[in-house]
């Protein structure tokens, strides 16, 4: 339509819309100079904001499930991209309305289980004990801040809180029990004869007339398939992977960039607990103080610390250990334990119990780690690498705009965009819309496929729009050679003829023959008596869930009636195989509750069910405006 546009539009008129379409440019101009930037959001719950930053990183977290579960860290993930944002905009947004209903009803996340939630997290152990530095280093690993990271865990446990609240509240009524068992745990009694297409096929006779006859009447089935080359160039963050670094300059990002690369101070300390939290009376704030006085004057006169600790304290998850804490940084720990270890030297004990909303803290201090930096020479590739992938987005980001400009400008071409940029441009062989199965070939990719097929592409003659075909990899093509469909040849496909009229004839000789007895059963009494190879099977008990006898056969005898005054239901159905099956349902039995996993399972499921609800109802009462761009 672009492209009409430019080669329709001549004279005054094109003045015009140049004119008409430059004022509302220009009125936007100015709108920038006399109002700010706003703040890039994609949503607002309540008033509250949902930024774009965190959306594209949870897109990009996302994206790392997806390849891990993949086994495929190079694997294209482009054609998921909208139903990604997708999923993780909702996802956002729920969580943003379940947050606000557990702190509107008052539920809060203790510092206490905050603690023993993440030092219960397997990758933050070593030898099953909890690593400050293995903590901050994925943490730094994966660009995040403690604090933010300690938010998102306190919001992560209050939301499995409120779903937990829902979900355990659920409940199977012995009313419900009964009639779920009777009818998901029914059985039925039935009896089935097959009749075998195949018993049929010596009857069948094909004529050339026949297949003459059915060649002209499909036409359409036995065509070759339409099928483009195409010639294309494409342009990737790889192209632009040897970016030349001055030492300088990878000097002034370790200076600026210095707090990535810095361990911060960490204490290892024992400590006892003498509990008195804020419910406790002042008699029993006083009388926990005094204990913790006494154990500190017993420390004092040489008892071991470890033992008092294992008597005494009331820190069930260090108590077993000696009162042992591990090594833990700075924020960590409330603030006056925190300020009580930083003035103590390895090996001293606290002069007085410590008061926190706790208790009475006895602290002893084991060891320090001091900070540090790591030298500029230990992480200068990493810094080369993460400079050169920056400039190599931002160099991508340019250049795509200038490639797309190139292919649109130059419709009839790739020349002059492939020499500007000094790309190379690349033909495919022949293909049909299916595509390549083949990973590595760019006509596996079912975006470009579909444009190599458009009307743009086949019939105007034009470069195709710039296709994404994954993350920092952008391609233009346009047609290179075309076949048409045609018709084959009727010695090519006369076998294939042959068999589709004989399935065709035998499935129809089967399904007489079936509808043909089912209409007899109700005057004679053995209705296969001339029919030697035809016999019913032996009456037996199927559930849902049969597998001895044919699926399809289970599944329309529980379509059938309950039997009345045992007279049977009889049924017949064609079978996926061409055969015709005739079903004898004879008796009906439900089923009983006896099983107390399938209550459990039950409960879960309306469990779920309930919570979804519950969620539903706090999207539907929330005022929630979606911010995003189009996705």
């Amino acid at each position: 339509m672009l492209q009409n546009i430019r080669e329709g539009i001549q004279g005054w008129l094109a003045w015009v819309i140049v004119i008409i379409i430059c004022i509302p440019f220009a009125l936007w101009g100015i709108q920038e100079y006399v109002s700010p930037t706003p703040k890039s959001l994609v949503a607002e719950v309540n008033g509250v904001e949902l930024s774009e930053r965190d959306f594209q990183n949870l897109v990009r977290q996302r994206k790392q499930q997806l390849r891990a579960m993949f086994k495929d860290q190079n694997i294209d993930l482009s054609f998921m991209d909208a139903q990604i944002k997708k999923n993780v905009l909702e996802q956002m947004i729920e969580e943003q309305v379940l947050l606000q209903s557990a702190q509107n009803a008052g539920m809060r996340i203790g510092d206490n289980l905050l603690v023993r939630k993440i030092h219960a997290i397997p990758n933050f152990q070593e030898n099953d004990v909890f690593s400050q530095d293995r903590y901050e280093q994925l943490l730094s690993a994966n660009g995040m801040s403690k604090q933010k990271f300690e938010i998102d865990m306190r919001n992560a446990t209050l939301l499995e809180q409120l779903r937990l609240g829902v979900t355990n509240s659920a409940f199977v009524t012995d009313y419900d029990k009964q009639q779920r068992a009777a009818v998901e745990k029914q059985e039925r009694l039935l009896s089935y004869v097959i009749i075998p297409a195949n018993r049929f096929k010596a009857e069948v006779e094909i004529s050339d007339a026949d297949i003459d006859a059915y060649y002209k009447k499909n036409a359409s089935r036995y065509m070759t398939d339409e099928k483009v080359s195409v010639e294309y160039v494409e342009f990737s963050q790889k192209d632009l992977a040897d970016i030349k670094i001055k030492e300088e300059t990878i000097k002034e990002y370790y200076k600026a960039n210095k707090d990535k690369f810095k361990t911060p101070i960490q204490w290892k300390a024992r400590h006892i607990l003498i509990e008195a939290g804020s419910d406790a009376t002042d008699e029993e704030v006083k009388e926990a103080e005094k204990q913790a006085q006494d154990l500190l004057v017993k420390i004092n006169a040489g008892e071991s610390f470890e033992d008092l600790a294992k008597k005494f304290s009331d820190d069930f998850g260090s108590k077993k250990t000696g009162g042992d804490l591990g090594w833990f940084g700075s924020k960590t720990m409330v603030k006056p334990f925190e300020d009580a270890v930083k003035v103590l030297k390895v090996g001293e004990v606290s002069s007085v119990p410590v008061k926190t909303q706790f208790g009475f803290h006895v602290i002893k201090l084991e060891d320090i780690k001091p900070e540090v930096v790591r030298p500029f020479d230990d992480v200068r590739e990493d810094l080369l690498a993460d400079l050169k992938k920056e400039r190599a987005e931002s160099a991508f980001h340019g250049q795509a705009e200038q490639f797309a400009n190139l292919a649109f400008e130059n419709p009839n071409s790739l020349e002059v965009l492939s020499k500007t940029l000094n790309l190379k441009s690349k033909t495919t062989e022949l293909f049909s819309n299916r595509g390549s199965q083949d990973k590595d070939s760019i006509v596996s990719n079912p975006k470009v496929v579909k444009a190599a097929f458009s009307d743009a592409v086949l019939k105007d003659r034009y470069n195709s729009e710039v296709i994404q075909i994954g993350e920092q990899h952008i391609v233009v093509l346009r047609l290179k050679d075309h076949e048409p469909a045609k018709a084959k040849p009727l010695d090519e496909v006369k076998d294939e003829i042959v068999a589709a009229l004989t399935k065709e004839r035998i499935e129809k000789k089967a399904e007489s023959l079936g509808k043909k007895l089912l209409t007899e059963i109700k005057d004679k009494v053995d209705i296969l008596k001339d029919y030697e190879d035809l016999n019913w099977s032996a009456a037996m008990w199927a559930g849902r869930d049969d597998t001895i006898v044919p699926k399809a056969i289970v599944s329309e005898a529980f379509k059938l009636g309950k039997v009345s005054k045992d007279k049977a239901i009889y049924e017949g159905i064609e079978l996926d195989n061409e055969d015709y099956a005739l079903i004898a349902l004879l008796d009906v039995k439900d089923g009983k509750d006896d099983a107390e996993a399938d209550v459990k399972k039950q409960e879960e499921a309306i469990g779920e069910n309930e919570f979804k609800q519950f969620v539903s109802s706090l999207k539907a009462k929330a005022e929630i405006k979606d911010l995003s761009k189009p996705l």
